[in-house]
């Protein structure tokens, strides 16, 4: 049976110097992830996923290739990899797994609870966001109009309010340091002026200049510029 042949199959154990995020080459589930990697200045290497690419370090990058290996836990990516041996599937493992380890995860339990709200929120806004790949292409323009008029002035009122709970909005969305939570809500800012919905977000200042000031943090700043970062892939229109 499937379970069988999967318990069967040899586990591939790759030689690494330094941790290494598996993913496809593009910001999807693992921008996240590499925001706090960049906040917090992590050295690592990425092992790119595509179909029919050649191997990399002695081991595949093709995606059916790759899950032939064991080396993917559900058999999806993105995957966390240290040198250790420790492996972590799921984007939000990841992301929350990363944020304890270097210090973005909130300072005491109240703030780690916190940063786990706004994680909730962001991947809810995500959700209605990611209908547009869904939906018939007959039907995205009357779903974008819904999307600007009525789904994001509501949920971008929710966090502006969240926000400006925390000192006003002058600082971070929890307590006084940056935590995961401004990366991930950054991110979700970021995707909405991308994807043209920048009007909606104009109305909440205290989101823009949060915006702002989590893009003008060094580390933050320098991986935005870096080649590192893969470029920007839009929504259905």
């Amino acid at each position: 049976m499937r379970g069988e042949a999967l318990a069967r199959r040899p586990r591939y154990i790759p030689r690494m110097s330094k941790p290494t995020l598996i993913y496809f080459a593009s910001r999807g589930r693992a921008e996240l992830i590499r925001l706090v990697l960049a906040e917090a200045g992590i050295d690592y290497q990425e092992h790119p996923v595509g179909k029919g690419t050649p191997p990399r370090d002695g081991r595949p990058t093709d995606f059916a290739a790759l899950k032939a290996t064991g080396a993917l836990p559900f058999e999806a990516v993105p995957v966390w990899e240290e040198p250790g041996g420790f492996r972590l599937a799921q984007s939000l493992a990841i992301a929350n797994h990363l944020a304890r380890v270097h210090g973005l995860a909130g300072r005491t339990p109240v703030e780690a609870a916190q940063c786990d709200q706004w994680l909730g929120a962001v991947d809810d806004v995500r959700v209605e966001l990611r209908k547009l790949v869904s939906t018939p292409a007959d039907q995205r323009a009357a779903l974008r109009s819904d999307l600007r008029s009525a789904t994001l002035p509501r949920w971008l009122g929710y966090l502006d309010r969240l926000l400006r709970a925390n000192q006003g909005g002058s600082g971070f969305a929890v307590g006084d340091a940056v935590t995961l939570a401004d990366l991930a809500l950054w991110y979700l800012l970021e995707m909405l002026r991308d994807n043209g919905f920048g009007e909606a977000l104009d109305r909440y200042p205290a989101l823009v200049a949060f915006a702002q000031r989590i893009a003008s943090r060094p580390r933050v700043a320098a991986y935005l510029a870096s080649p590192r970062r893969h470029p920007f892939t839009p929504l259905p229109a």
